[in-house]
């Protein structure tokens, strides 16, 4: 089994995780993603694309230049380089860390948000305040929205992972499971793609800045 299958395995079935365990788990595929990003040079924050059609678990998209175009019509579910004639739309495409703890939010929910009822921001919040418990690693999270912007904070049990991820400049581009799954399961809320602005941690509590990206293809 390859590392990102023994994470999803970890997170999708473990029902209490010793956080500090998870984080060396995660090191050798942090540090593969590390790689890509450097040789291509990435500087953009990622962008989070909700589940889809044919991108089942949503994606981590990284695009090479600072000035670019989301085109969805050609990612999918095999994708890794997004090739493209037009350089502003290519970029790479990752399977979010947080996809196997997103089923676990399917399993509680019993289905996505599809239905108006399910559009209220408190069935939202409902859910991500039963994933941090169950897995006891965070608290008391928010969600605000005002316009295109989104902010998402919480309380972590423990930061470690995310004290190395941000002194790489990697938490922004390519979130850990615990932020990934939070920013993968709003973006699906909304049914919107989201670029991550920033990702921050002031005294045990993560801040997580959204921005609505309109013009997609």
């Amino acid at each position: 089994m390859t590392v990102v299958g023994w994470i999803l395995l970890i997170f999708t079935f473990s029902r209490c995780i010793d956080y500090n365990i998870v984080s060396h788990v995660l090191s050798d595929y942090i540090e593969l993603v590390k790689r890509w990003i450097r040789a291509f040079d990435i500087k953009t924050g990622g962008v989070v694309i909700p589940p889809r059609e044919n991108l089942r678990d949503g994606g981590i998209y990284l695009p090479f230049h600072e000035r670019y175009k989301v085109n969805l019509s050609i990612m999918d579910y095999n994708t890794l380089l997004v090739n493209s004639d037009s350089r502003d739309e290519r970029g790479l495409l990752l399977p979010p860390l947080g996809r196997g703890l997103r089923k676990l939010l399917i399993e509680y929910r019993g289905s996505s948000y599809t239905s108006p009822e399910e559009r209220d921001i408190s069935y939202l919040l409902e859910d991500l305040e039963y994933l941090l418990n169950l897995l006891e690693i965070g608290s008391d999270v928010k969600v605000e929205i005002e316009g295109d912007t989104v902010v998402i904070s919480y309380r972590i049990e423990d930061h470690t992972l995310c004290k190395r991820l941000q002194r790489e400049d990697l938490c922004r581009k390519y979130p850990c499971p615990v932020c990934g799954v939070l920013v993968l399961t709003v973006a699906e809320f909304l049914n919107k793609v989201l670029k991550i602005e920033e990702i921050k941690n002031e005294n045990k509590r993560v801040f997580i800045k959204l921005k609505v990206i309109r013009d997609v293809l």
